[in-house]
């Protein structure tokens, strides 16, 4: 069987009038993922999963990779704290942050805001949102060739728990609901040949299942990996090839060592990524200003006219 061709990855289009004047000087949302080898590899190729999502969100939200190969929960967990004080800075600080935006109608206004202030932005989407994606290392066979990296399932759940009231927790110092989270579950595997180190059925698809409980118990969405991988992609972007056995085409199309994402695994995960950011958490490009004026709308031999004055000082 042939494998299915990777579509092109493209920032979505959008009205003319929203792409000129839809515009802002205030820093971009960021969007940081955390996790895995299936994380840390989604920038190692221009067909990777988080390149795709650069491209997606192209200038309008900076999208930062913090995966870490081979790590599981338990070593996530214990590098968070120095994750988030890079991005989010130091917990206890409650000093109020000037932000500038430009509306609709190409105005733009420089407001002084202050931590716990409900704005306008927060209601759409949170200008932090994390992506956690533990569970390809902690499902690995306890007494298997990679049993160092083995996390029991109920210290799985505790540490994906954690994970999250940590991050949350900063949304006690910046405005309310500005820091948000979702979980991404780990692939499913090719148990025949990842035999001495994991198994799909029997233990990988239980934290699968460990982080739907999660989700809902803590009220974060998940993307769903582990499924969504074991069914046809659902895209006129894509034919799928409905002759013989999908068991085996979806390993083929998506798996390229048994574990590890191909390009069109790495499409499939974008896909899902995309469609939880959207539905869940109102991450759509339309939402989302460009940042910076358009260039057409710059004073070519003054520029301090659209600039000077809304300048962050």
């Amino acid at each position: 069987m042939s494998k299915a061709p990777t579509p092109a990855i493209a920032t979505p289009p959008v009205p003319s009038q929203t792409y000129l004047h839809h515009t802002t000087l205030a820093p971009r949302p960021k969007l940081i993922l955390i996790g895995d080898s299936i994380t840390e590899q989604g920038s190692a190729t221009s067909n990777g999963w988080v390149t795709s999502l650069s491209i997606h969100y192209n200038r309008r939200v900076d999208v930062i990779n913090r995966g870490m190969n081979g790590y599981n929960s338990r070593w996530g967990k214990a590098a968070l704290p120095f994750i988030l004080q890079e991005i989010l800075g130091s917990h206890d600080s409650s000093d109020g942050y000037a932000m500038s935006s430009c509306v609709d109608n190409g105005q733009c206004t420089q407001e002084k805001h202050q931590h716990k202030e409900e704005t306008t932005a927060s209601i759409l989407y949170s200008q932090y949102t994390f992506l956690i994606g533990y569970g390809a290392n902690d499902s690995c066979l306890p007494d298997g060739t990679c049993s160092r990296h083995h996390v029991p399932l109920d210290e799985y759940s505790s540490n994906l728990k954690q994970m999250i009231e940590m991050i949350q927790s900063y949304n006690d110092n910046y405005t309310r609901s500005s820091v948000s989270v979702a979980l991404l579950t780990p692939p499913p595997c090719d148990t025949d040949i990842m035999k001495q180190r994991r198994d799909n059925e029997n233990v990988t698809r239980l934290y699968a299942s460990q982080i739907d409980k999660v989700g809902n118990e803590m009220k974060v969405p998940v993307v769903d990996l582990w499924n969504g991988m074991q069914l046809p992609i659902q895209s006129s972007d894509v034919i799928s090839n409905a002759e013989g056995d999908y068991d085996t085409k979806w390993k083929q199309d998506y798996l390229s060592d048994g574990l590890h994402l191909t390009s069109l695994g790495n499409y499939r995960l974008y896909q899902l990524v995309v469609d939880v950011l959207e539905k869940s958490l109102g991450l759509l490009v339309q939402n989302i200003p460009r940042q910076f004026p358009d260039h057409s709308m710059v004073d070519a031999e003054n520029p301090d006219t659209t600039f000077g004055t809304n300048t962050v000082n």
